[in-house]
């Protein structure tokens, strides 16, 4: 067997080229809804999250500050979310789902849904378990260090 030295290189191009097929069929099956894997984190977020503020979403998605800002934006003037006053901090605001930004998430779910199964199609539910193990194994140590 191979030691890590060897290995490493293979699974960091392995983990590139996966990232890059899933990046693009997933982009390509949310362009009916208007929207881009960047803007389906933060409405994911928000979805498990419930309202937040802009400082949360950046800790929960690792997010640059700036590029949040952005993000926020493009779904405010989409009619995605809404900013709301924080009564107790008047510089503060909570992102919000709108109507149209729930109805939004859950068809952008049942996409992800649809496109996760035709990714793994050629895999057993073993394997799909051992690669999502594995890979929540290697992203948390990341987050440690």
């Amino acid at each position: 067997m191979s030691d890590a030295a060897e290995i490493g290189p293979q699974v960091g191009l392995l983990l590139r080229l996966a990232h890059q097929r899933a990046s693009r069929t997933f982009r390509d099956a949310l362009v009916p809804l208007g929207i881009d894997g960047r803007l389906f984190g933060v409405l994911s977020a928000l979805g498990r999250l419930g309202p937040s503020t802009q400082a949360r979403l950046i800790t929960e998605l690792d997010a640059d500050k700036s590029a949040m800002l952005r993000t926020v934006d493009d779904l405010e003037q989409r009619g995605l979310v809404e900013r709301q006053s924080v009564p107790e901090d008047r510089r503060a605001r909570i992102i919000a789902l709108t109507a149209n930004g729930q109805q939004c998430l859950a068809a952008a779910e049942r996409t992800a849904k649809q496109t996760s199964a035709t990714l793994f199609a050629s895999m057993d539910p073993a394997q799909l378990v051992t690669l999502r193990d594995t890979l929540a194994h290697f992203v948390a140590e990341g987050r440690e260090s």
